[in-house]
């Protein structure tokens, strides 16, 4: 969510105020206006037990996944700043217990691409800073990236239930996330190392030709057991928008790895573009 350069800044320089003058405009600033990295060090010390102890805890097992629970569901509402750094300290609480369950001969990457919004108080396109934090945090988030949130969410949820009962059951979530949702989002990322000519990294506002290149945003694939379908869907991925429809681009056959699949899609997407193979087709 930004990057380390934003954590070890040092701290803005002093400046003592002058005594006996009133601020024409005074305003009131907030925690949130502290620089980030003291930010990211205050919501760090909310899970450190020593840092901020509490006498109404015996057990430290509960009160960490309490103050985890708190975290993820209370400090990250405050405001855009803290939803940022929140789930920034959550990502990298859980991001070793999310790649143990990255099967052997898969590939990960919950961070294909740099998201920061942050470090830049200018879009490249020129948009105000006020534009820019108008916009959902979850603007140029990765594909795996969101599965990783996903299962950030599952895990919180899991260990909260276990804390507050011994009988409770741990569901399927976690195996439907890594059997089937990890492997097609790090396909998606992995379309975009595709040559220009197949695959654009454009966000186009409109529906998608049925021609190439196509935009990745508005791209997804399902797995089954042999194949590898990719749907080019009127709408991006992700987006939140309802109705809408898809269609498929290719089907391939599945290797082994999921780098070998992207291969495969893209050797088929090249079928297309020399008119082997039609639109929708299959390729063996």
């Amino acid at each position: 969510m930004y990057n380390s350069t934003s954590i070890t800044a040092p701290p803005p320089p002093y400046q003592p105020r002058s005594l006996g003058v009133r601020p024409s405009n005074p305003k009131i600033k907030g925690i949130s206006s502290l620089p980030i990295h003291l930010i990211h060090k205050i919501l760090s010390f909310t899970l450190d037990l020593r840092a901020t102890p509490s006498r109404f805890w015996s057990d430290p097992e509960e009160e960490r996944v309490r103050r985890v629970w708190a975290l993820y569901r209370g400090l990250r509402g405050v405001n855009r700043v803290f939803w940022l750094v929140a789930t920034s300290i959550l990502r990298a609480t859980y991001l070793e217990s999310y790649l143990s369950h990255i099967r052997p001969d898969y590939s990960s990457d919950p961070f294909p691409f740099e998201s920061s919004h942050l470090d830049e108080p200018l879009h490249p396109s020129g948009d105000s800073d006020a534009a820019i934090r108008s916009r959902s945090v979850y603007v140029g988030r990765g594909r795996e990236t969101a599965v990783f949130d996903r299962y950030i969410a599952v895990k919180v949820g899991q260990e909260l239930r276990t804390v507050e009962s011994s009988l409770s059951e741990e569901g399927e979530a976690v195996d439907e996330i890594f059997k089937r949702l990890q492997p097609s989002a790090r396909i998606e990322d992995l379309l975009l190392t595709l040559p220009p000519q197949f695959i654009v990294p454009t966000l186009s506002t409109h529906a998608p030709t049925r021609s190439l290149p196509l935009p990745q945003s508005h791209l997804s694939v399902t797995l089954t057991p042999t194949w590898a379908q990719v749907y080019l869907h009127s709408h991006p991925v992700g987006s939140g928008k309802r109705g809408g429809s898809r269609e498929m681009v290719v089907e391939v056959r599945r290797t082994g790895t999921l780098e070998g699949t992207t291969k495969r899609i893209e050797d088929g997407l090249d079928d297309i573009y020399r008119r082997l193979v039609p639109w929708g087709g299959r390729v063996q």
